[in-house]
C-alpha cells in the first residue's frame, strides 16, 4: 500500500500516561517558613513529580499517510479530551511535539502511521501493506519457524497495527507526552546563543561603510549555517544515553548552539564559548556514542559536529 489509495487501515495508538499528583504543603499556615520555605529544603521544585501512570489504548481508522499528530488530535476531538500533548506549528519546524515513537525520539507532526505502525508478534519486516513488523524474539512459534525453514513473516497479518508512544526520554515529565524541557533550554541560555561581534562595520573599497554590517564570503556562510537549523526539539538529547535531564551533562542541544556561534566568522567570543563547554560536564561528558546524530528532524549531523567542537578545543 503506498498510502495515496485511500484505504483506510485500524491502528491502535497505544499511550504511556501521566497525571502528576498534587503538591502537598508541608508548611502550615501559622509556621514562620510559610512564606520563606524550610531552611532544610533545597529551594527548587521535584523535578520528577510523582504522579498516576498507566497505558491506554486509542483505536482509531486511517489513511497510511496519516500523522502520529494527526491521530492524537483526533483522539483528542471525539475520544479523551484529557489526552495532554505538545504541538505548534504542525509542519517540523518549531520542534514542540518531540516524543518517543516506539522508543525512539521524532516528531509528532512528521511521523505518519505507515512509517510507524508496527504489528504485534511479527518479524522485523515490511508486509504487502508496507507496515513494519516486529517480535517477541525466543518465542515457541520462532522457533518452530527457524527448525522448519519458514520466514516467520508470512504469519500475523492479521495482528493489530500498534503505535507506541512515551513522552521525551531524559526529561522530567510534566503530564502525559509533555515533556519538561526547561532543563536542556537552560543549558542552552548558560552558552549566551547570540552574537557576539566587535561592532566594527564592513567597509567598501573606497572606505566608506557598507550598508551591511557583516559581510561573509559563501564559505564563511557554510561553516555554520546547517547548524542553524535546529529548532531545539529535545531529539538529540532523548537520543543520548548520557544526557539525564539536569547537570550531569550539558547535552549535545547545548554543544549545537555553541558550535553554531564559535564557527560564524563574525563572533568574536568564540575562546569564551569554548571555556564555557571545556569543563567535566561539557564536552569532557560526551561519550561520542553518536546516538544524537540518528534522529535529527533537521538533518544535522550532531555527533560529527560535536567531534570537531571537541578537536577545536583540544587545539587551543
Amino acid at each position: 500500500m503506498n498510502g495515496n489509495d485511500g484505504t483506510r487501515v485500524q491502528v491502535t495508538l497505544r499511550v504511556h500516561r501521566f497525571t502528576p499528583r498534587p503538591e502537598r504543603e508541608h508548611t502550615r499556615s501559622g509556621s514562620p517558613f510559610a512564606k520563606q520555605g524550610s531552611p532544610f529544603g533545597s529551594g527548587t521544585a521535584r523535578r520528577r513529580p510523582r504522579g498516576k501512570q498507566w497505558v491506554q489504548d486509542y483505536a482509531l481508522t486511517v489513511l497510511p499517510d496519516t500523522t502520529i499528530l494527526d491521530c492524537l488530535l483526533d483522539i483528542k476531538r471525539t475520544q479523551d479530551p484529557s489526552l495532554a500533548f505538545r504541538y505548534s506549528c504542525g509542519h517540523g519546524m518549531c520542534g514542540s511535539d518531540a516524543v518517543a515513537v516506539n522508543g525512539t525520539p521524532t516528531l509528532l507532526c512528521t511521523a505518519k502511521v505507515k512509517d510507524w505502525a508496527v504489528r504485534q508478534h511479527a518479524q522485523n519486516t515490511v508486509d504487502a501493506d508496507g507496515f513494519r513488523k516486529t517480535a517477541e524474539a525466543g518465542t515457541a512459534t520462532d522457533t518452530a519457524d527457524e527448525a522448519s525453514g519458514a520466514n516467520p513473516s508470512d504469519a500475523g497479518d492479521d495482528a493489530p497495527l500498534i503505535v507506541e508512544l512515551a513522552a521525551l526520554p531524559g526529561f522530567p515529565v510534566q503530564r502525559d507526552l509533555i515533556a519538561d524541557i526547561d532543563p536542556m533550554l537552560d543549558q542552552i541560555k548558560r552558552l549566551q546563543p547570540y552574537l557576539q561581534a566587535d561592532g566594527v562595520l564592513a567597509t567598501t573599497k573606497d572606505g566608506k561603510i557598507d550598508v551591511f554590517e557583516y559581510l561573509q564570503r559563501p564559505e564563511q556562510l557554510a561553516a555554520y549555517e546547517t547548524l542553524s537549523n535546529c529548532i531545539a526539539c529535545g531529539v538529540c538529547e532523548g537520543s543520548c544515553p548520557v544526557f539525564a535531564g539536569g547537570e550531569a551533562f550539558i547535552g549535545p542541544a547545548a554543544l549545537i548552539t555553541a558550535s553554531r556561534f564559535i564557527n560564524d566568522s563574525r563572533d568574536t567570543a568564540a575562546d569564551a564559548r569554548m571555556d564555557a563547554i571545556d569543563t567535566a560536564d561539557g564536552i569532557a561528558a560526551c561519550q561520542s556514542v553518536r546516538a544524537c546524530s540518528r534522529h535529527c528532524p533537521r538533518g544535522i549531523d550532531v555527533g560529527e559536529e560535536i567531534w570537531q567542537l571537541i578537536a577545536k578545543v583540544k587545539e587551543r
